[in-house]
C-alpha cells in the first residue's frame, strides 16, 4: 500500500510534538509517518501523523488513552535543545 492512500489522524503545532506521538504509535506497534501540512510554510510549521487506514481507529484509540498534558509534550519537545546558530 502507498503512503498516498494512508489517512490522517491528528495535526500538531510543529515537529517536535508529532514525533513524541510517533514514538508512542511505534512503540504500540502502529507504522505511522510525519507529514508537514500543506500550508506548513505559512503556518509555522504544522505537521500531521498518517497511518494505514486498517491502523486508523487503533492510533486514535492509542492517542486517545494516552494521557501525555501539553506541559509534557512541551517538556520531552524540548529535551534536547536545538543547535546554537552561529
Amino acid at each position: 500500500m502507498a503512503a498516498d492512500d494512508w489517512v490522517i489522524i491528528e495535526e500538531y503545532p510543529n515537529v517536535s510534538y508529532a514525533e513524541v506521538a510517533s514514538g508512542l504509535l511505534s512503540s504500540m506497534g502502529v507504522q505511522n509517518e510525519i507529514l508537514p501540512v500543506a500550508d506548513s510554510l505559512t503556518s509555522g510549521g504544522e505537521c500531521c501523523i498518517s497511518v494505514p487506514p486498517e491502523l486508523a481507529d487503533e492510533a486514535k484509540r492509542i492517542l486517545s488513552e494516552s494521557s501525555v498534558s501539553e506541559g509534557e509534550l512541551t517538556e520531552l519537545a524540548l529535551k534536547d535543545p536545538p543547535p546554537d546558530d552561529a
